[in-house]
């Protein structure tokens, strides 16, 4: 199992039985390289990288996957709550971009499924189920679940698996709602003054704004709009 560069560079040069100064020779690079990124002192470009893999008869082909993570969303929140209100502007100016890193859509365990009734209805059932739902989304940045702040409501649940009574959301759907399982940086950032449970508004942003569709959009032309105006 491939760990570091290093650990790739040696796999390459050990799978061809090749010494650092047999690879050096061929990738036309000094064998100092060689062992300076084996031994984790530097580390290679995608350019070296290419450049020894093909060398040894390889091909290096670096492939982006979506981490699946709220964790840009943390990270944002975490710098956001240390700073003063000007500084607090500036980045919240940035959220577009923030909101971009964690697509709901791309998050792990996410499960869409049809509205019960209305949302106040649903995260009755929730409740009920000891699911401890966490509302986000537009609802969570106007601090009520009244109808209506977002036609594609997200809540967090302990295990979106286990909620029972919803239905999986096909395209005859009258609302869709997402679920996804809370973390521990959805629990870092849940407000314990609102009933039901809602995560701060700004992260309620992000969500709205890298929700799936028409509700992603609507919510970004809000926040360009007004929604700074409520941070």
């Amino acid at each position: 199992m491939v760990g570091t560069t290093g650990d790739l560079v040696r796999q390459v040069r050990v799978s061809r039985r090749l010494t650092m100064a047999g690879l050096a020779e061929l990738a036309r690079v000094p064998t100092s390289t060689i062992s300076r990124i084996e031994s984790g002192k530097i580390e290679p470009t995608v350019a070296m990288l290419t450049r020894l893999a093909q060398a040894a008869g390889f091909q290096y082909e670096p492939v982006l996957t979506e981490a699946g993570s709220d964790q840009p969303f943390a990270d944002a929140m975490e710098r956001l709550m240390g700073l003063d209100s000007e500084e607090r502007a500036r980045l919240m100016s940035r959220f577009l971009a923030v909101a971009s890193t964690a697509p709901v859509a791309r998050r792990t365990g996410l499960r869409r499924v049809a509205v019960p009734g209305d949302l106040v209805t649903a995260i009755g059932l929730l409740l009920q189920q000891e699911q401890h739902p966490v509302v986000s989304g537009m609802e969570a940045v106007a601090e009520s679940i009244d109808p209506v702040q977002s036609f594609v409501p997200l809540v967090y649940v302990n295990d979106p698996t286990q909620v029972k009574g919803f239905n999986p959301a096909g395209p005859d759907a009258f609302q869709v709602m997402l679920l996804l399982p809370s973390t521990n940086n959805v629990s870092r950032w849940t407000r314990d003054d609102t009933t039901p449970l809602m995560v701060f508004p700004q992260w309620g942003w992000l969500d709205a704004m890298a929700s799936p569709g028409r509700q992603g959009d609507i919510a970004r032309e809000e926040f360009e709009s007004w929604g700074l105006a409520r941070v």
